[in-house]
């Protein structure tokens, strides 16, 4: 027979202290955070079966929650709230613009293709800064114009057009952008360009909006052609200045780019497997950040001599988006110059505008080198 268990200390014992792993303290408070904690246990396993209470929480860190609060019987049921889809957004604005007045020719649903990734308080934000927009420009109503420039405003920055731009500077910038957006637009299955600006916002002297697969947003899940692809589009404008006005005149304008193309080529290969040296392998201990003193850097497990192949494969991985950016942007040169002078010219360049420079010319796609 089962042996008998021992007798329960009570219907609602208190759960034993709980013990975050230490670390060098950052933040200070943590007793008051584990007595809250453990409180916070006790209450919930104080309830009876049939109280009719339940409990609701919502957190968007959850790689940070105490084990103990996911056990069964607390938090064991667990709904991952998504980003909303198209369809979501559109909703998400029909309500929020109830209180505003728009013209009629906003199209909301224009609006929500435009916005993948946005929050519900996103979205909420676009309409304030929009209807916001219009009071400046002394608008009674909200149009199309407003609503596409609250988009920017929210990635970039405002417009900082009283920046007075030298002519050089100017073309510059035109040339620099149009890089990174000409790489994109023929770039195989790369996200469409959506709009090219030279207008200076926030830091930056220019930008090239691209608007990401929803697809891509929804599932997380990007090919090593896609990635590949990325630090091309990145590196554009860089090997632009390159091509116009030589080496000794590149200046230090991409160096985001040059981070963002840095840290995708170390993710392909320390993260998702797609160096052809190493072999489908992780190497280092992810992890998921500082917060409550834990560990401040990621552990490294791996020996120099892996170490000195990774920062190879790296650097081969750049290399490689940098000659097919410059193959590109070589073979359409005279593309190229047409683009920059319309920027020059018009300070912005939209999709359909770029479509019709693209339609008509002689246009050498992108190819694998």
């Amino acid at each position: 027979p089962a042996p008998t268990p021992p007798p329960s200390p009570g219907p609602n014992p208190p759960p034993p202290p709980r013990r975050r792993p230490r670390g060098p303290g950052l933040g200070g408070g943590n007793d008051e955070r584990e007595q809250t904690l453990n409180q916070l246990l006790t209450e919930m396993d104080g309830f009876e079966g049939n109280t009719g209470i339940i409990i609701v929480a919502a957190t968007n860190r959850p790689d940070v929650l105490d084990a103990a609060l996911m056990r069964p019987g607390r938090f064991d049921r667990q709904v991952v709230v998504d980003r909303p889809d198209y369809k979501g957004r559109l909703q998400i604005l029909q309500v929020h613009a109830r209180g505003k007045t728009l013209c009629k020719g906003v199209d909301l649903s224009k609006v929500a293709r435009r916005t993948p990734g946005y929050t519900g308080a996103d979205l909420a934000n676009l309409l304030n800064e929009a209807a916001i927009l219009a009071a400046r420009r002394q608008l009674t109503e909200v149009s199309m114009d407003e609503m596409n420039d609250a988009i920017e405003r929210l990635v970039a920055g405002p417009e900082k057009k009283d920046r007075v731009m030298s002519e050089r500077r100017k073309r510059l910038v035109a040339y620099h952008e149009g890089g990174h957006a000409l790489v994109g637009a023929l770039m195989p299955d790369y996200d469409p360009v959506q709009k090219i600006s030279i207008i200076p916002r926030g830091r930056a002297g220019g930008l090239t909006f691209f608007t990401p697969s929803e697809e891509r947003l929804d599932s997380g899940l990007y090919s090593r052609a896609y990635l590949e692809n990325q630090m091309a589009v990145a590196l554009g404008g860089r090997v632009a200045e390159e091509i116009v006005y030589g080496d000794e005149e590149v200046t230090t304008g991409a160096s985001s780019d040059l981070q963002q193309v840095t840290r995708v080529a170390r993710q392909m290969v320390t993260r998702f497997g797609m160096s052809d040296r190493l072999g489908p392998v992780a190497l280092g201990r992810q992890d998921s950040g500082m917060f409550l003193g834990r560990d401040m850097a990621s552990e490294r497990d791996f020996s120099d001599d892996t170490a000195a192949l990774i920062d190879d494969e790296v650097a081969s991985l750049v290399d490689g988006a940098y000659r097919r950016a410059k193959d590109v942007l070589t073979k359409n040169r005279l593309i190229l110059d047409e683009l920059a002078q319309m920027l020059v010219d018009q300070e912005t360049v939209d999709a359909d505008e770029l479509q019709n420079l693209l339609v008509d010319r002689d246009v050498r796609a992108a190819a694998y080198l």
